[in-house]
């Protein structure tokens, strides 16, 4: 893999890092809602994306 592919995953996997993140600060202050209940799912997909794109990362480095 060519370094600008391995700079896209290492890119998309933090930018979906950190939304992740910001989305669970602000999760933590709602009272539980459907809101709630419907940014904690988003936050799990998101989350879930992430370590996709963390085991591309892994493999691809690994070659």
């Amino acid at each position: 893999m060519n370094a600008l592919v391995l700079a896209e995953l290492r890119l998309r996997h933090a930018a979906l890092t950190e939304r992740a993140e910001r989305l669970e600060q602000r999760w933590r202050t709602l009272p539980p809602t459907a809101k709630a209940v419907a940014l904690g799912k988003e936050i799990k997909a998101l989350r879930e994306q992430a370590a996709d794109y963390g085991m591309l990362l892994e493999l691809v480095e690994a070659l």
